[in-house]
């Protein structure tokens, strides 16, 4: 077993000690729109999640803080042009982010940074990121111990739906005489639903249980009353129940979350509830008659509208017995 992990140690400590490719990107990635590269440096390694989690530093009274955001999470991770200092890759970082309206959270160079201990701070970040593959350059960037020359900037932005927080931890590479670059950058996301089809049998049972069904596998277009293609699943199963059942009579409501104007979502949710019920009418053959369709806007949250996931939630149709 002491063989299997020494030769494992072995072949990592390989991979740290071959140099890399500095003559061109790695294949596939590009930077993200938001926030291009310091000028000459190569894009090393990349990664990202949809919808993730990540751990921005934050300052609070004065000192960095770790603090858990949720979106759109993308990772870069770019080696600078030879010769080029961590403190003039770092404070373009900066100068970029003032000028595209980013406030800055926490910001640090060499000396600060050492004194706040921000290196032990952010070691686990890159680890704890997502990457297109394992990679010992990237996986042990901001290792304990002092790198040299190391600096961080933290910022925020907003935007439509949330923040977009943009984070750069930088540190020369002493054999390379090259600046390593981690970037991470977090964007509202918005979920995307429709995914989890709810069956006959579940929906029968929900019934039967609660009265009523929510049914995420109903989406439409965003702001319209346009059902979506991969909806037709859900409203076979939602036809499949009612067939089932021939004297049942149902509400069909719709849902929204709080954003926007009340009396739009209303009117918009209304709409929906009516769409549905004349596919199931019209394609799947449910009389007409046993079927309400009413629209609540955000009347009846069954989540929190303060965060995405909470808003996602609230975005429902719901079959109700009446």
């Amino acid at each position: 077993m002491r063989a299997i992990f020494l030769i494992l140690l072995a072949s990592v400590s390989l991979q740290a000690s071959a140099q890399p490719n500095f003559t061109k990107d790695t294949a596939g990635g590009s930077d993200h729109p938001l926030l291009r590269r310091y000028e000459g440096s190569i894009l090393y390694m990349y990664g990202g999640e949809n919808l993730g989690q990540a751990r921005i530093v934050d300052g609070e009274a004065g000192k960095p803080a770790l603090r858990k955001v949720e979106g759109k999470v993308a990772n870069r991770f770019y080696w600078g042009p030879k010769g080029r200092s961590a403190l003039e890759v770092h404070r373009n970082y900066l100068q970029a982010l003032h000028g595209a309206g980013f406030k800055i959270l926490y910001a640090c160079e060499t000396e600060q940074c050492v004194k706040a201990r921000v290196q032990e701070l952010v070691q686990e970040l890159p680890r704890e990121a997502t990457w297109k593959e394992f990679n010992a350059y990237v996986s042990s960037i901001f290792n304990s111990g002092s790198q040299p020359r190391f600096h961080l900037v933290s910022a925020v932005k907003p935007a439509p739906g949330g923040n977009i927080h943009v984070q750069v931890a930088l540190s020369d590479h002493n054999d390379f005489q090259r600046v390593r670059q981690f970037v991470q950058i977090i964007e509202p996301a918005v979920l995307e639903g429709g995914k989890v089809t709810v069956d006959t049998r579940a929906i029968q049972d929900g019934l039967q249980r609660d009265g009523k069904v929510a049914l995420y596998g109903v989406t439409f277009d965003t702001n319209k009353a346009v059902i979506r293609e991969q909806s037709a699943e859900q409203l076979e199963q939602m036809a499949k129940a009612l067939k089932a059942s021939p004297a049942m009579k149902v509400f069909i409501v719709g849902h929204t979350d709080d954003q926007g104007e009340f009396e739009a979502n209303l009117a918009l949710s209304q709409k929906r509830a009516q769409a549905v019920a004349e596919v199931l009418a019209g394609k799947y053959g449910i009389a007409a008659g046993r079927m309400v369709p009413r629209g609540v806007a955000n009347l009846a949250p069954v989540a929190s509208n303060a965060s995405e996931e909470g808003r996602a939630r609230n975005r429902r149709v719901e079959l109700v017995l009446r």
